[in-house]
């Protein structure tokens, strides 16, 4: 039987062009009708989520007994600073999702409903946390090290996103439920600006050069930019990442590659797609780079990162 007697909501009511305020009212009114008792903790700045779950978080450390939970209601943005906000320190403390974002990817690849009803009546039945992969980094330039529960993209996949972040028509068409067009027609602007460049990659003591590398992705399940499923092999419990590096080619070349992503996972089996599934990485390059970790936007530099699996608990 369940422990929790109290829920935290962290709440981003900008995310998913406003989706987070909406469906946060929805499950305050959800649970006031079943009488459990919660807290509401709205982000208003960026980074405040990550101050806002350090802060709950020393509150349910002092209890010896697990009987308060973390809700996150946002995007995959705010699921990572949530995850940021918990560190190490705070790692072992399980957290609850229901999604309210754009693009909804961890979501997609838990399995955890777009229904935001339903999403609270996994989170309100579960017995106890499940734990999942998800990807930890050290970037050796900024002595620092990050999470991330989807994705950690450089060079072009980065660029997308931070150009699709910025699009003017990013709140019409996720209004509209068409978040992946967004990320097509960045792809699209981005594509013909992007550079290839050089990369030294080594995967489990083993290392190998690429001369001309355009995207370049890591992932802990299969989904990336609103459900394509880029890393159709990936999962959340088999202690690996996945590493996907396309050298740049025709612009028709990459079209054809999402088309065969789209229908299945074909892409893993073209000559142009590389394709490893392992335990450590680490990425370098000569040259500034785009990266994003989750769709956040980090800092514009050469890259020097080391990649493995870490875990965390999530009640869902």
């Amino acid at each position: 039987m369940s422990t929790i007697k109290h829920y935290h909501l962290i709440i981003n009511e900008l995310s998913g062009s406003g989706k987070g305020k909406k469906i946060s009212h929805q499950i305050g009114n959800l649970l006031m009708a079943q009488q459990i008792s919660f807290t509401v903790h709205k982000s208003a700045y960026h980074g405040h989520t990550v101050e806002l779950t350090k802060a709950v978080a020393q509150e349910i450390d002092k209890e010896h007994e697990l009987s308060q939970l973390i809700i996150v209601i946002g995007g995959d943005g705010t699921l990572h600073e949530v995850l940021i906000g918990l560190g190490e320190q705070y790692a072992h403390i399980p957290v609850g999702y229901i999604p309210a974002g754009s693009g909804n990817d961890f979501a997609r690849g838990t399995g955890i409903s777009k229904d935001p009803k339903k999403a609270l009546k996994q989170i309100l039945t579960a017995q106890q946390a499940t734990i999942l992969d998800i990807i930890e980094y050290y970037d050796h330039n900024q002595q620092h090290k990050g999470f991330a529960v989807n994705n950690v993209g450089i060079g072009f996949d980065a660029a997308v996103v931070k150009r699709a972040n910025h699009s003017p028509s990013k709140v019409f068409l996720n209004k509209l439920g068409m978040s992946s067009f967004v990320y097509f027609a960045s792809l699209v602007q981005v594509f013909f600006k992007q550079k290839a460049f050089p990369l030294t990659i080594t995967t489990n003591g083993e290392k190998s050069q690429f001369d001309d590398a355009f995207l370049v992705i890591i992932n802990s399940h299969p989904y990336f930019g609103g459900g394509i499923p880029v890393s159709p092999k990936a999962s959340q419990i088999d202690g690996k990442l996945d590493l996907i590096i396309l050298p740049k080619h025709s612009f028709a070349n990459l079209l054809y590659l999402f088309i065969l992503m789209i229908l299945g996972g074909k892409h893993l089996n073209h000559k142009n797609v590389y394709y490893y599934q392992v335990s450590t990485i680490s990425l370098k390059t000569t040259s500034k780079m785009d990266a994003n970790a989750d769709g956040e936007i980090l800092v514009d530099q050469p890259i020097d990162f080391q990649f493995k699996t870490g875990s965390r608990y999530f009640w869902i």
